[in-house]
C-alpha cells in the first residue's frame, strides 16, 4: 500500500505559514506513534491563494498522494475547493481529509456540495487525525472517531467534537523540523489553547484554556532566534488571560530574546497594574499588541457574555495607549447584537483620542460553530452564505448602515492609520462633532473603487472636504491649516498643490523658531507658507521636510 501522505498549505499569502500542518505532523510523528503510522512518507505543499489553479494543481499530481490534508479557512476555501475538485477529478484513489475552523458548525450541506472530500475533522484535530489515519481503510469504524464527519456507506455521520490534548506539551515542537531555510518575515507560536471568555462571534468561546510551559516555550524561541526570524506572532486568543502566567512570559520575551519583536493579543479589560508595569520596560518597537475592544456598549457587551465592563475595556486601552513604547492597534466591530450605527460611530470618537497605533474597524462576520451563527435568527442577523459570512443586516442596523460601516472601515484605515494625516484627523475629530459620519457621506462614491486613492490624494480629499464646510469659520481655517502644514512638511509639492506656499530666497533668519526637525540639516530648498502663522519649510534632497521653521510676526 503506498504510504504517502501530503499537507497542503494555502496561505493568505507568501509570508504566512500553516502553524496547524506542522503541530498536526509533529503530533503524527511523535515517539510512541502508533506502529500503523510508521512508514509515511510526509511531503509538505505550501501555496498562497493567488497561485495560479493550475500550476498548483499539478504541483499536486506530481506528488501522487496517497492522502491529502489540509487545514481550510474562510479566507482560503474557494481557491483549496476549487483546486481539490480537480485534483480528486485526476486523482480519484486519492483520500482527502480536512480541519479547520471551516468545520466547526454543521458539515451536512458541506458534504452534498462537496462530494470529493472523504473526511472532516471538527475541533482539534491532532488525536483524531491520527485515529483517522489509523482508519482510513476501514469506513464503518471511522464513525466512532471523536469529531469525524463525513459520509459512511452513503450516511452522513456526525460525531461532534474532536477529543483535545490535554497537555499541549505533549505535542512535540515542530520547529525542528521547519526552521532550517526559514526565511519568512515572522514565524507562528502557540503558548495557549482555549478561552475563558464566552464572546458569541469567536470560534475558541469556552474552550478550555490549555498552556505550553515556559520550559518548552524558551527552548522554542532559542531556536527560532538562532535561525534569524525577526518577528515571533502569537496565536493565543487572549496572552494576558492570567497575570500570574503572563507576566513571566513577558519579562522573557522581553529581557531574554532581545533580538525577536513579538505580536500578542490582548484583552484591555484583565489589564493590572503589575502587567502595565511590565510592559512599560519594553524597548520600544519590540511589542505590538493586537487589543480587542469590539464594542463599548454595555447591552452588547452582556448580549456578548464578554467578560469585563466598558468601562474597563476603556480604562485597559487607554493605559496601553499610554505607554508610547508599544505598538497597539485596536479593534471594533460593526454588527454586533444590539449595536446601533450610532454605537460604532460613538466607539471610534472615544478611542481615536487615545492616539493608538492603529484602529481597525471590522463588519461581524458569522463563523462556522459560533454561537451568534447558532442565534442568528434572534437577533435577525442576515449574512452571507459564504465566506467571509458578513453581516448584511441586523434588528438594530439595516443593510444601508452596515454598507455605511464598511465604508467608515476604509476610510478609517485611509486617514486616521496613516502617519502623515495623523494629527489633522486628531484634530478633525476633536472640533467637528459630526466628522466622521460626513466624511462616510462626503466619500461614498470614491469607495466604489477597489483601489484605495494614494495619499497625495487622500490630502486633496480632506482639503475639498473642508472647504465643503462652513468655508470662512474659523474652525474650518484651522482644520485646513493643519492639513495644509502636514502637506507640506510632508514634501508634497509647494507650488502645484492644495496650499499656496512661495520660494524662500536666501538663509534661514536667525529669529525663526525651529519647530520640526534639525535646524544643523543643510537645505536644499526652502519655501514660505503663510496658514496661522507664517512658516518656512526647508528640504534635503528628500521628502519629508528636514526641518519647519515659524517666522516672527
Amino acid at each position: 500500500m503506498d504510504r504517502s501522505l501530503v499537507f497542503l498549505s494555502v496561505t493568505a499569502s507568501y509570508s504566512h505559514t500553516n502553524l496547524a500542518a506542522w503541530i498536526l505532523r509533529a503530533y503524527a510523528e511523535r515517539a510512541g506513534a502508533p506502529r500503523v503510522l510508521r512508514g509515511w512518507r510526509w511531503h509538505e505543499a505550501e501555496m498562497s491563494q493567488n497561485d495560479s489553479l493550475h500550476t498548483a494543481l499539478i504541483r499536486l499530481v506530481r506528488l501522487r498522494p496517497a492522502v491529502l490534508a489540509t487545514t481550510v479557512y474562510l479566507f482560503n476555501r474557494a481557491f483549496l475547493l476549487s483546486l481539490l475538485s480537480r485534483f480528486k477529478a485526476l486523482c480519484p484513489r486519492c483520500r482527502i481529509v480536512a480541519g479547520g475552523p471551516e468545520f466547526l458548525g454543521d458539515n451536512r450541506e458541506f458534504f452534498r456540495q462537496f462530494p470529493f472530500v472523504d473526511a472532516v475533522i471538527r475541533g482539534e484535530g491532532e488525536q483524531a487525525f491520527v485515529q483517522w489515519l489509523q482508519l482510513m481503510d476501514q469506513p464503518e469504524q471511522q464513525a466512532d472517531i471523536p469529531g469525524f464527519c463525513g459520509l459512511v456507506a452513503g450516511r452522513y455521520v456526525d460525531n461532534g467534537m474532536a477529543a483535545g490534548v490535554e497537555r499541549l506539551d505533549d505535542i512535540p515542537s515542530p520547529y525542528p523540523k521547519h526552521m532550517d531555510g526559514f526565511r519568512k518575515p515572522f514565524v507562528l507560536l502557540e503558548t495557549s489553547r482555549g478561552c475563558a471568555n464566552q464572546c458569541a462571534f469567536c470560534t475558541s468561546a469556552g474552550v478550555p484554556v490549555r498552556t505550553v510551559s515556559a520550559d518548552r516555550i524558551r527552548r522554542d524561541l532559542r531556536l527560532i532566534s538562532a535561525h534569524g526570524v525577526p518577528e515571533v506572532r502569537l496565536v493565543d486568543r487572549t496572552f494576558n488571560d492570567r497575570p500570574v502566567r503572563c507576566l513571566p512570559l513577558i519579562r522573557m520575551f522581553r529581557d531574554k530574546f532581545k533580538g525577536l519583536r513579538f505580536h500578542l493579543e490582548i484583552d484591555p479589560a484583565r489589564m493590572t497594574p503589575a502587567v502595565l508595569d511590565e510592559l512599560a520596560a519594553v524597548v520600544p518597537g519590540r511589542f505590538h499588541l493586537e487589543v480587542g475592544v469590539q464594542s463599548l456598549n454595555p447591552a452588547v457587551l452582556r448580549a456578548l457574555r464578554r467578560q469585563g465592563t466598558a468601562r474597563r475595556l476603556l480604562k485597559g486601552t487607554a493605559q496601553l495607549c499610554a505607554l508610547r513604547n508599544l505598538e497597539v492597534h485596536v479593534d471594533l466591530i460593526a454588527g454586533l447584537p444590539g449595536a446601533t450605527l450610532g454605537d460604532v460611530f460613538h466607539d471610534l470618537k472615544i478611542l481615536i483620542p487615545l492616539n493608538p497605533g492603529e484602529i481597525q474597524v471590522e463588519v461581524l462576520k458569522l463563523l462556522p460553530g459560533t454561537r451568534l451563527a447558532r442565534e442568528r435568527d434572534h437577533w435577525q442577523m442576515v449574512a452571507a452564505p459564504q465566506p467571509p459570512y458578513e453581516v448584511l443586516q441586523t434588528s438594530t442596523m439595516r443593510a444601508e448602515e452596515m454598507d455605511a460601516a464598511r465604508k467608515l472601515s476604509n476610510l478609517v484605515d485611509w486617514f486616521f492609520n496613516v502617519a502623515e494625516l495623523r494629527r489633522v484627523i486628531l484634530l478633525a475629530t476633536k472640533i467637528m462633532p459630526r466628522f466622521w459620519e460626513d466624511l462616510v457621506m462626503t466619500c461614498e462614491r470614491i469607495q466604489e473603487s477597489p483601489f484605495a486613492p494614494s495619499l497625495e490624494n487622500r490630502f486633496r480629499l480632506l482639503d475639498a472636504f473642508f472647504r465643503g464646510r462652513n468655508a470662512g469659520s474659523d474652525r474650518d481655517l484651522l482644520l485646513r491649516h493643519a492639513l495644509h502644514y502636514a502637506w507640506l512638511k510632508h514634501g508634497f509639492s509647494a507650488q502645484h498643490g492644495i496650499c499656496r506656499a512661495s520660494p524662500w530666497k536666501g538663509p534661514i533668519p536667525e529669529s525663526a523658531v525651529l519647530v520640526e526637525g534639525e535646524a544643523a540639516v543643510r537645505p536644499a530648498r526652502v519655501f514660505r507658507a503663510d496658514l496661522d502663522r507664517s512658516y518656512l519649510f526647508a528640504y534635503a534632497r528628500a521628502r519629508p521636510a528636514a526641518a519647519v521653521y515659524q517666522l516672527e510676526a
